[in-house]
């Protein structure tokens, strides 16, 4: 048997095991984009969302160019999709969470209840993510015609990921 190992602590060992992981669990993986402006849809066709601004990013996961969200951290992720169509009469409205050009993780559909109301849908999920993996927002409506998805407040439309552990 060995001798004695000294179990004291050091500085390093302390900001290795501890100081490290709790500054990362702080500043966890995040971002929440946005649209600044009305983004017309076509009846009956799947729309991906525009995302042109950023509330905010710590882990570069959105480009100013892209309309996704880019995981460069691997994990899994509650993710939210929040939207507001414009006001009319005629039949449903969809809003889905897709892992792009794979799956859809999400969705939610509802039949229009008044011409003069708009319809907010808010969508949620979590998922495991690898690293460079990529999602989506993503709209359909089926009114007869163009229809909006309005640039309402801090709502619509916005996407945001946000990481929840390994």
């Amino acid at each position: 048997m060995g001798g004695r190992r000294d179990l004291t602590p050091t500085a390093a060992i302390f900001n290795a095991h501890v100081r490290d992981n709790l500054l990362f669990l702080y500043g966890a993986p995040a971002c929440r984009v946005y649209h600044n402006a009305a983004q017309a849809t076509t009846t009956g066709v799947a729309f991906q969302l525009d995302f042109n601004t950023e509330r905010f990013d710590n882990d570069t996961m959105h480009g100013a160019t892209t309309n996704v969200i880019t995981f460069t951290t691997a994990g899994r992720y509650l993710l939210i999709a929040n939207v507001e169509f414009g006001a009319n009469a005629t039949g449903y409205r969809l809003c889905r969470i897709r892992h792009f050009s794979v799956a859809d993780l999400a969705s939610e559909v509802l039949p229009v209840v008044s011409a003069a109301a708009a319809t907010v849908m808010n969508v949620g999920t979590i998922y495991s993510f690898a690293a460079a993996a990529i999602a989506e927002a993503d709209v359909l409506q089926t009114s007869g015609g163009n229809l909006n998805v309005n640039s309402t407040g801090n709502y619509s439309p916005e996407f945001m990921a946000h990481w929840m552990g390994n």
